[in-house]
């Protein structure tokens, strides 16, 4: 399979993923909305549960939206003719990422020398 026919099934595979994110993140922004309308006036501890799953529901929703950001990006990277590339050394991202990581926009060493850049060189432990 050529590299156009492995874009075109990664564009199925991350546009489908996007509709699904999409549909959970409104399910979960539903139930925050209700969960966020009901009486604050209960029990101690049946507050910190419906607490406890507003956060969760929150940083679920929150997460979805970050995905379906990069879903969405590398979309215009493919119309845009860039997907694939590298944007810091400009090679051709192996295949086998972007299956793995399919919105990445970095090769892996690039990827790793931008993560040890983060953690401030600190070398990764070996296991």
């Amino acid at each position: 399979m050529d590299r156009s026919a492995q874009f075109d099934e990664l564009r199925r595979m991350m546009t489908e993923r996007r509709r699904v994110l999409l549909q959970t993140r409104e399910s979960q922004q539903g139930e925050l909305r209700a969960l966020q309308s009901q009486d604050r006036s209960r029990e101690y501890e049946e507050g910190a549960q419906v607490k406890l799953a507003d956060d969760v529901l929150t940083t679920r929703s929150e997460t979805a939206r970050r995905e379906v950001l990069l879903i969405d990006a590398a979309l215009r990277r493919m119309d845009e003719g860039e997907y694939g590339e590298c944007m810091d050394c400009g090679q051709e991202i192996p295949i086998e990422r972007l299956r793995a990581l399919p919105f990445t926009f970095r090769c892996q060493e690039d990827e790793e020398e931008r993560e040890r850049t983060l953690r401030g060189n600190v070398p990764r432990p070996s296991l």
